[in-house]
């Protein structure tokens, strides 16, 4: 749990720095939250090694499906809490002005002439009404996407932490 909160909550600043990207217009935010997203694949094979390094302080063999487990029961829990505060902020806070504001970004000339000129007018049109289908979604849908998303990426990221976890041998321990 410890370390599936310090995951849920690096997402989570991850999901606000887009946020805040997107309603502000401001490219840093979102420079800073790919630069985050980039920074946090070492934090979790860090937490899959403390992980091991705990059990061997405590005498425990982990096998590779025990290490499997509680790298899955990390991810899982911070999926859980990212899941539960971007909940709060799809149904209480955000009141659709962060749609408003991609609407808003996408509907510039600028864009419009970018995707034109790079003879992208067609996905331009698909994501706009892509915006418009996931406007229409209750905060509990959008949640779930995005749960659903990170759940995925979960599943696929603990197989590579749980062999780094299992094969890690410590020097020493600390």
């Amino acid at each position: 749990m410890e370390y599936g909160s310090i995951l849920g909550l690096c997402w989570t600043a991850i999901f606000v720095c887009y946020v805040i990207g997107f309603r502000s217009q401001n490219g840093f935010f979102m420079l800073l939250a790919i630069c985050g997203l980039i920074a946090l694949l070492p934090l979790e094979f860090y937490l899959g090694i403390r992980i091991k390094k705990r059990s061997l302080q405590l005498d425990i063999n982990l096998s590779f499906l025990f290490s499997f487990m509680n790298i899955l029961s990390m991810f899982m829990y911070a999926c859980l809490l990212s899941g539960c505060i971007e909940f709060i902020y799809f149904a209480y806070i955000d009141k659709g002005e962060l749609f408003n504001s991609i609407n808003t970004m996408l509907a510039s000339a600028d864009i419009k002439e970018l995707y034109r000129q790079t003879e992208l007018s067609v996905y331009y049109e698909q994501i706009t009404e892509m915006i418009q289908e996931l406007e229409l979604l209750s905060a509990f849908d959008k949640t779930m996407l995005l749960f659903n998303n990170s759940f995925l990426t979960s599943l696929i990221l603990s197989l590579p932490v749980a062999a780094t976890a299992y094969f890690y041998k410590p020097a020493t321990l600390k």
